[in-house]
């Protein structure tokens, strides 16, 4: 039959739920490329290169496969910048996580200055890295540094610190317990203020002490933020660069140099571009696997709020 023309013209339309998803997708794209390209490509990019001998001037380029993650493999030095790794990140997440609990319990308490208190606090987390490795270094410094002038104001004999090999570690453990108390203290406060009331309530009904009452609904409550808080200070620990940097360059006798230190040698002292991009595979494999672990017992230890 024909049309009579009165017939109206039904256009296709997407669904409702597709239109939604489409709007979705196009705000999110632009974020996805720039990740894909700077994140993604470069991991790859960075994986090409390890299978590589190549000194980052000559432009010629050689395949050598797997040689360079045997070479790291088989170097002790390598595994003891891994020892030193642990050591550092032990040290800062079991010394800082604790101290910024402790400071945020302190903070959340009601008194006369508790702004004050908060943002003296806060303030090493937004100095930048490189000025407060040099304050530290004018106060760990073995000849002139404060620290020793108040050892000998105390009769205590000089210490030589940063230029120690058994103290210039712990040093620099210091200062990023400084350096980061601050910002970890925040969040965990976030998550203090956001325990019901009504459960502090009934605890002090029962006649909960306040230890128990701390150790049966606080550190439940928070156990979130403190999930993020600890992988977030791992993350921060392995990427620790700058103070190093400053503060000791990886001495003395390499009793400083972590991993990611020693990646930063190799690739751009001793122009070992292979080298170095095949420790970078190893150090994002590990984190990654840190990362995946600690997701896997999330669930043992992290409650929820419904």
């Amino acid at each position: 039959m024909r049309s009579t023309g009165r017939e109206k013209k039904h256009r296709f339309q997407f669904p409702y739920r597709w239109k939604r998803e489409l709007t979705g997708w196009l705000f999110v794209l632009p974020t996805t490329f720039f990740v894909s390209l700077f994140g993604v490509g470069a991991i790859l990019y960075v994986l090409y290169l390890s299978f590589l001998q190549w000194n980052l001037i000559d432009p010629v380029k050689k395949w050598v496969g797997f040689h360079n993650y045997q070479l790291i493999l088989q170097d002790s030095s390598f595994w003891q910048s891994v020892f030193r790794t642990l050591l550092y990140l032990i040290g800062t997440t079991g010394i800082t996580v604790p101290f910024a609990l402790f400071i945020a319990v302190c903070m959340n308490k009601t008194f006369h200055g508790v702004r004050l208190f908060r943002t003296i606090f806060f303030m090493p987390y937004v100095v930048p890295t490189v000025a407060s490795a040099v304050v530290w270094f004018r106060f760990f410094s073995s000849s002139d540094g404060l620290m020793n002038a108040i050892f000998r104001l105390f009769g205590l004999p000089p210490q030589g610190w940063l230029s120690n090999y058994h103290e210039a570690l712990w040093v620099i453990v210091l200062l990023y317990v400084w350096q980061f108390t601050g910002y970890f203290a925040i969040l965990f406060l976030h998550g203090l203020q956001n325990v019901p009331d009504s459960l502090y309530e009934a605890a002090a009904v029962d006649g909960s002490t306040p230890f128990l009452t701390f150790w049966k609904i606080t550190l439940p409550m928070i156990s979130p933020t403190t999930f993020f808080v600890v992988t977030v200070s791992f993350i921060f620990s392995f990427l620790s660069f700058d103070q190093i940097y400053v503060l000791t360059e990886g001495g003395p006798a390499d009793s400083t140099t972590t991993l990611v230190y020693d990646l930063f040698e190799q690739g751009f002292e001793f122009f070992h571009i292979g080298i170095a991009s095949a420790m970078s595979i190893f150090l994002f494999l590990f984190l990654l696997g840190l990362t995946y672990l600690q997701f896997r017992g999330e669930s043992k230890w992290v409650h929820h709020q419904m």
